[in-house]
């Protein structure tokens, strides 16, 4: 199964693993096993370089992240997505969520039909995505 991965996910699941829930880690572990796909959208790879720029997880370097981008990058497990115009376009109906952000990463899934890696209350409570964390 191929999933799509919220910021909060990639960067806990790098640099806090102790924060991912079971089901999640599991997700991780069969793309690392060349059994499943983890997509990451743009918006959520801009939001875990802010994250570390912002220093919200201390302890870890841009230059950490930039070589497990540059991992991702390199492995057939993980795809970088581009913003396309249909999935912001899209995200205009997901008024459940407040961000931008959320919405564009739910409408990723949406438009991907892929279950969703995330812990966000707000999504999981809108129901707008098949989330995978417990």
């Amino acid at each position: 199964m191929d999933y799509v991965a919220d910021a909060h996910a990639v960067v806990w699941r790098f640099f806090a693993p102790q924060r991912v829930g079971q089901a999640a880690h599991a997700a991780f572990d069969a793309a690392n096993a060349g059994a499943a796909l983890i997509h990451l959208p743009a918006v959520a790879l801009a939001e875990v370089i802010m994250v570390i720029e912002k220093k919200r997880l201390p302890g870890v370097s841009m230059a950490q992240l930039m070589d497990r981008i540059q991992w991702m990058q390199g492995s057939a497990n993980y795809e970088l997505l581009p913003l396309l115009p249909e999935t912001v376009i899209a995200s205009h109906k997901l008024t459940a969520i407040p961000d931008i952000f959320d919405r564009l990463i739910v409408a990723e899934a949406q438009r991907l039909g892929l279950p969703l890696i995330t812990d966000d209350t707000l999504i999981r409570a809108s129901g707008l995505a098949n989330v995978v964390w417990d």
